[in-house]
């Protein structure tokens, strides 16, 4: 079984690794990811279903969070990103760990079941928790957050359509603020780690 484990884990890593060098197609386009950067967002609490029901932000007052919006059929940024946020907390010690949490909130509820997500999820790490709820409720907290949303319908596609979404991932502080920094593709996880440490409370 464990042999097994390592084995799925090499297989995810080489798909990361391959559709992360062929293509960026779920992005949100630049000029508006510069102009993303650039604005102060609200951010706030929110109400969203997870596979252990109901998770808000407040349920995760004292923990830094990080936030991913994208969905299981991205075949780029969001499996490479995710990677990422797992290399990340699996550098973090456990008292650390224990005081972080990431969510994956689904932009594609129509698909992503939250039995999909969580097995999706599974996959990277056992902190990174898959969340979604009715489409309108998921865009109202994506314009909190600043976060592009555009669904395409591609008919000849046999996914039917694609997402366009802002790649970066959002950082809450343990009192629930947004923090206004950013963290776009390609930064290096410990870059990512330390960053994160400043947040934690220091005892």
């Amino acid at each position: 079984m464990y042999s097994r484990k390592w084995q799925f884990n090499l297989v995810v890593a080489i798909a990361v690794l391959f559709f992360a060098a062929i293509s960026n197609a779920h992005e949100a386009p630049k000029s508006e990811r510069e102009s993303q950067q650039e604005q102060n967002f609200p951010g706030g609490d929110f109400i969203l279903q997870s596979p252990n029901g109901q998770i808000s932000l407040q349920d995760l007052h004292g923990k830094v969070v990080l936030l991913f919006f994208g969905f299981t059929s991205c075949a780029d940024v969001c499996p490479t990103t995710l990677a990422v946020i797992a290399r990340v907390f699996s550098m973090m010690s456990p008292e650390d760990l224990e005081k972080t949490k990431a969510l994956f909130i689904s932009l594609d509820p129509e698909k992503d079941t939250l039995e999909l997500l969580n097995q999706y999820t599974g996959y990277f790490h056992p902190n990174i928790v898959g969340v979604t709820d009715r489409l309108e409720n998921v865009i109202e907290i994506s314009e909190r957050y600043g976060v592009h949303y555009q669904r395409k319908d591609m008919p000849d596609s046999t996914l039917g359509y694609v997402i366009y979404h802002t790649p970066d991932v959002l950082v809450v502080d343990t009192w629930g603020g947004l923090q206004q920094k950013r963290i776009p593709p390609h930064v290096k996880v410990e870059e990512i780690a330390a960053y994160i440490k400043e947040l934690l409370p220091h005892q």
